[in-house]
């Protein structure tokens, strides 16, 4: 089996357990909540056509082939790190 076949499999194992409608993030007390789809972001860095320092709605997760999250914001893909998860109160 090659590396891309060995990615595909784990993606799809992954997306048995996982959804593409939220992300699980750990809170400053140290608990785990998830965050449904659409959450809000703000950009850290330029990225695309979006502008460090504007605030985004995801509305979709993925993973890409090299599996890295990825953000689905205004129809196009992002990675992740290009953002910073804003918490709901």
């Amino acid at each position: 089996m090659s590396d891309e076949e060995k990615k595909r499999k784990y993606i799809e194992e992954v997306f048995k357990y996982c959804k593409t409608d939220s992300i699980l993030v750990i809170q400053k007390s140290g608990q785990l909540q998830r965050l449904y789809c659409p959450f809000e972001v703000v950009v850290i860095q330029d990225v695309g056509e979006l502008y460090k320092g504007l605030i985004c709605l995801v509305n979709a997760v993925k993973l890409d082939i090299s599996l890295i999250d990825v953000y689905i914001i205004r129809d196009k893909a992002y990675y992740f790190f290009n953002f910073r998860v804003l918490q709901r109160k």
